[in-house]
């Protein structure tokens, strides 16, 4: 398995390569390292920085949009590739990958290891401070992710899957009716399914009543500072839960239709409130198994809350 480093400015960070998802894209990017660029940040994605004077990475794109490891939704600390030109794009919070206001679909080629977060507030600086130099190198240390604790966490459900358990925090802050609502009703079981219109999206069909008050979903307002003094606020910026859009390990309160969808890869559902995240076992194994739904027919889930 190699490895990359990216540096920005006086943070530096290791990036896997996705070699077996993406092999040709992440050979080519390793045959042109080291390689350093002025990046600057993002004015149609998002929370992102991209290089400006690509590397050339010769890319086919004559089947466009079908391309090694493609992907519409990208997660914080992907990096991805626009195989037309070979721009590299380094997602430090929840995205999609635009141009002129559309959406395009990118390869995804490499992820960041460890805690992103000193990362991510140096490609946030950039809004302020302009263009930065980075550099991206062969190899790096592992960095292992952040150790995870469920102690201090709010409410915590076991789901039992396909022969599998992994734990999920319930976001009480963010929407406390539904939490509630679902945490009255543990424990649940019921068929899952794919989602007709979701990408890949469970869809876990249990009874869970609707809470008598209904909260609206509203955004998270972040406070900004720059230099020390604050700026003011938004809605949109680095979050190490993720609230911002919807990735693998999600859960969604189903709406008027009830249940809870679970998302294990390039999936989204509509524009309902998040209700929590997996944030114990591992989320391939997951994805692996709930891909087997769309081709084995529906699975049994089992929720219950954690003894812990």
């Amino acid at each position: 398995m190699r490895r990359i480093t990216i540096g920005l400015g006086g943070v530096s960070t290791t990036a896997r390569l996705l070699e077996e998802a993406a092999p040709t894209t992440a050979q080519r990017l390793w045959d042109r390292l080291p390689f350093e660029d002025r990046f600057t940040h993002s004015i149609w994605s998002g929370l992102m920085v991209h290089s400006n004077d690509h590397p050339k990475l010769d890319l086919d794109v004559s089947r466009y949009p079908v391309i090694e490891n493609p992907v519409g939704w990208i997660a914080q600390g992907d990096l991805v590739v626009f195989p037309q030109n070979g721009a590299l794009s380094l997602a430090y919070g929840p995205t999609t990958f635009k141009w002129l206001g559309s959406e395009w679909i990118v390869t995804k080629v490499a992820e960041l290891e460890g805690d992103i977060t000193a990362f991510a507030e140096a490609a946030y600086k950039m809004m302020f401070e302009g263009a930065r130099t980075i550099t991206i190198t062969r190899g790096g240390a592992p960095l292992p992710r952040p150790e995870v604790s469920l102690a201090g966490r709010g409410k915590l459900v076991e789901i039992e899957f396909d022969g599998g358990t992994w734990v999920a925090e319930l976001y009480e802050d963010e929407a406390p009716e539904y939490c509630q609502a679902i945490w009255d009703a543990l424990p649940l079981q019921g068929q899952t399914t794919i989602t007709h219109s979701s990408g890949e999206t469970l869809h876990c069909w249990v009874q869970v009543p609707e809470p008598k008050s209904i909260a609206k979903v509203s955004p998270k307002i972040i406070p900004v500072e720059y230099r020390g003094t604050k700026v003011g606020v938004t809605s949109v910026a680095y979050d190490p839960r993720q609230l911002r859009g919807q990735q693998p390990g999600d859960l969604v309160w189903g709406s008027t239709w009830n249940g809870i969808r679970i998302v294990y890869g390039q999936g989204r559902f509509g524009t309902t409130g998040k209700l929590g995240h997996i944030v114990k076992g591992d989320l391939n194994a997951f994805a692996e198994k709930a891909r087997g739904v769309l081709w084995d027919g529906s699975k049994v889930i089992r929720m219950r809350r954690h003894p812990g």
